[in-house]
């Protein structure tokens, strides 16, 4: 199933992506659990992941408190969301992807008011996603159950059921380029 949506995704047109992230990110915005976060945790997009870079220029520009994730132990799969004021401070890390320069006192901790934006290959209809594989942010979200955490994809990623173990965090919502998804816990 990975190969299979990743494949999926990885064949689309950059401006298909670009346009389809678009129209994800103004549909995220509009959301309540948007609205009320004061903190915005978020992945930064790579490859044909839906692009979060326009979301996170609107959530800076809006005066939200913009925190990514930073890879620490990548061998133990661990990672820690440090603030950042400009997508300017981004820089290859871990596996290529964009992340700051860790600085201990940039480290942040999620409040009552954060809203987690995490990324998937695919997700299914009942709120669970299928990630790298790497269990980073199931293993994150674990150790914070109060964060309000939204998936972000392309209405192509959605699929009626994914298998799931007990590591597995359920998504509180999911916005696409169609559609706001929302589940109760």
């Amino acid at each position: 199933m990975r190969e299979k949506y990743k494949l999926m995704r990885d064949t689309m047109h950059q401006s298909e992506i670009m346009d389809k992230s678009l129209a994800a990110v103004n549909r995220l915005v509009g959301t309540d659990a948007y609205q009320q976060a004061d903190w915005l945790f978020t992945y930064v997009s790579y490859g044909s992941e839906a692009d979060t870079i326009s979301l996170i220029e609107t959530a800076l520009k809006q005066g939200k408190n913009v925190a990514v994730p930073i890879l620490i132990d990548p061998r133990k799969n661990r990672m820690v969301f440090c603030k950042i004021e400009s997508v300017k401070e981004l820089v290859r890390g871990h596996f290529g992807i964009l992340e700051p320069e860790y600085k201990e006192e940039k480290v942040v901790e999620p409040t009552d008011k954060t809203l987690m934006v995490v990324p998937g290959i695919a997700f299914d209809v009942n709120g669970y996603r299928l990630g790298q594989g790497g269990g980073y942010y199931d293993r994150y979200l674990a150790d914070h159950r109060s964060i309000v955490n939204y998936g972000l994809a392309f209405e192509e990623q959605i699929v009626d059921r994914i298998m799931i173990n007990g590591y597995d965090i359920r998504m509180d919502g999911l916005v696409t380029d169609l559609k706001v998804y929302k589940w109760e816990h």
